[in-house]
């Protein structure tokens, strides 16, 4: 009985074999693909004949390879994990900043200076969040437009801890010391929670990766 999960496996190794090796080709053209099977199922070929058909449509693997290749697409830059990176990088290094003075200041005490800890290693191992356990999206521009959505709504969160929460934190009766140490391990969570959302949009991407090159080997 046809199966055309495998065949697309075994379509795709044989990309493989003609060279065709970067991961958004891969993708967009199983995209495409499926796109063209799904079509043709529903004009009333069976399984097997639509994906022949579609293969055809879609040409040799050399044919595909000089075309992407004339239109640059094995340069072509994965924008959501780009922008995940840079998201996390960011808030590393701020939190790297805040950890340093949270541990020489004197008025931080032990619970301050372990939950600052525990932020600046939850943003600092964000980039490794994920990829396990996010699912694998196939359409690379709806996972581009999940990681912007995920760093917006991180520095968008940075933005709203610094204009509505931090300004509270630093109310204090008139003559009390204002709480470095508190104001310091909060500071370092509004970043962790920005460097978690870009972890996951980097995340998406090498779930994507990592599963077309399971599939292709």
């Amino acid at each position: 009985m046809f199966n055309l999960d495998q065949s697309i496996n075994e379509w795709r190794r044989q990309l493989l074999a003609a060279g065709i090796q970067t991961t958004a080709l891969l993708e967009e053209l199983e995209s495409h693909l499926r796109e063209d099977v799904e079509r043709q199922v529903r004009s009333g070929l069976d399984g097997q004949q639509a994906f022949e058909s579609a293969v055809r449509r879609m040409g040799r693997f050399d044919a595909l390879k000089a075309e992407f290749a004339k239109a640059g697409g094995a340069g072509e830059v994965q924008l959501g994990k780009l922008l995940g990176i840079a998201c996390a990088g960011i808030a590393g290094f701020f939190s790297l900043l805040a950890m340093q003075k949270l541990i020489v200041v004197h008025g931080a005490g032990p619970v301050a200076r372990i939950l600052g800890l525990a932020a600046a290693a939850t943003t600092l191992l964000s980039w490794r969040y994920g990829h396990r356990l996010l699912p694998v999206i196939r359409q690379r521009h709806l996972r581009t437009a999940i990681g912007i959505a995920c760093c917006g709504a991180g520095m968008a969160g940075v933005g709203l801890f610094l204009k509505l929460i931090l300004p509270r934190l630093m109310e204090v009766p008139a003559g009390a010391d204002i709480p470095v140490g508190t104001l310091l391990a909060s500071f370092l969570w509004a970043w962790a929670v920005m460097a978690i959302l870009a972890g996951m949009a980097y995340g998406l991407e090498k779930a994507a990766s990592r599963q077309v090159r399971a599939a292709g080997s």
